[in-house]
C-alpha cells in the first residue's frame, strides 16, 4: 500500500534551464552596479567555468549548490580585484536565489499534488536548492530534503534513507517521481521504492537502467499512474 509520494523538483515540477539562465542574468545586472569588473569578465560560460574549477578543487562541496555558488562567485570577484569579495558574493547570492525560486510550474502541478495530498504524505527530495515556500507550493509538501541538508546527493542511498526514517514507512510504501534515470529512478529503486519517470520531452529510456514502474509525459498523467502502481 502506497503511503508516501516524493518528488524531485528541477525538471520534474518545472523546467530549470531557463530559470538558471535568468537568475544568472539578473545577478550580472546587479554586478554591473556593484562589481562591474565581474560583469565585464564573466558570462554564463565563464560562470560555469568558475563553478567547475571550484568543484574540481572542492569535490566535498558538490552536494551543496548554495555554498558552491557563493564560493565560485567569491573566487571570480577576488580575481577581479575586489577586496570585499566575500561580502559581495553573499549579496549577489541573495539576488540570484530570489530569481532561482521564480519558476514556472508545469501545467497541472498544483492541482495534481493537492489532490494526491488528500490521500498520501507528500515529500520533496532534490539535489537542488529551491525554496518551496518562495516558489509558492510549500504548503503542499509534508517534508522537503535537499542534498545540502543530508550531506550527500542523489542517487546515494543515504539520501533516500532520510525520507524513510523521517516518515517511518518502509520503502515499499513509497513512490518517487523524478526526471533523472540515474539520480531519481535508479537511486530510489536501489532502496526499494517504486518509481515514476517524468519525461516531458519524450526522451528514450537510457540503456543500462531498470525502467521505472510508470512513465509520464505530463503531470495530468500522475494520478492514474499512482493508482495503477497502488493497484487501484
Amino acid at each position: 500500500m502506497i503511503k508516501v509520494i516524493t518528488f524531485d523538483l528541477d525538471d520534474t515540477l518545472w523546467a530549470i534551464a531557463p530559470v538558471i539562465h535568468k537568475a544568472n542574468e539578473l545577478m550580472l545586472v546587479w554586478m554591473k552596479r556593484h562589481a562591474p569588473k565581474f560583469a565585464q569578465t564573466y558570462d554564463d560560460q565563464g560562470i560555469a567555468q568558475l563553478r567547475d574549477e571550484v568543484l574540481a578543487n572542492r569535490p566535498d562541496m558538490a552536494h551543496d549548490l548554495s555554498q558552491t555558488r557563493i564560493a565560485f562567485v567569491e573566487l571570480g570577484l577576488s580575481r577581479c580585484g575586489y577586496h570585499n569579495a566575500q561580502a559581495l558574493s553573499l549579496d549577489a547570492f541573495d539576488v540570484y536565489v530570489a530569481a532561482r525560486n521564480d519558476v514556472v510550474l508545469f501545467e497541472g502541478t498544483r492541482d495534481q499534488i493537492a489532490t494526491l495530498k488528500l490521500s498520501y504524505q507528500i515529500g520533496a527530495l532534490t539535489n537542488g536548492n529551491a525554496d518551496l515556500t518562495q516558489v509558492g507550493i510549500g504548503h503542499l509538501f509534508d517534508f522537503h530534503f535537499n542534498s545540502a541538508h543530508i550531506g550527500v546527493s542523489k542517487p546515494h542511498p543515504d539520501f533516500f534513507a532520510r525520507a524513510l526514517a523521517h516518515t517511518g514507512h518502509g520503502a515499499d510504501s513509497f513512490i518517487h517521481v523524478g526526471d533523472n534515470p540515474a539520480h531519481d529512478i535508479a537511486g530510489a529503486q536501489a532502496v526499494g521504492m517504486r518509481t515514476i519517470w517524468m519525461n516531458p520531452d519524450n526522451n528514450p529510456w537510457p540503456d543500462g537502467y531498470t525502467r521505472a514502474c510508470a512513465e509520464i509525459h505530463h503531470l495530468d498523467q500522475l494520478g492514474p499512474a499512482v493508482a495503477q502502481i497502488n493497484g487501484n
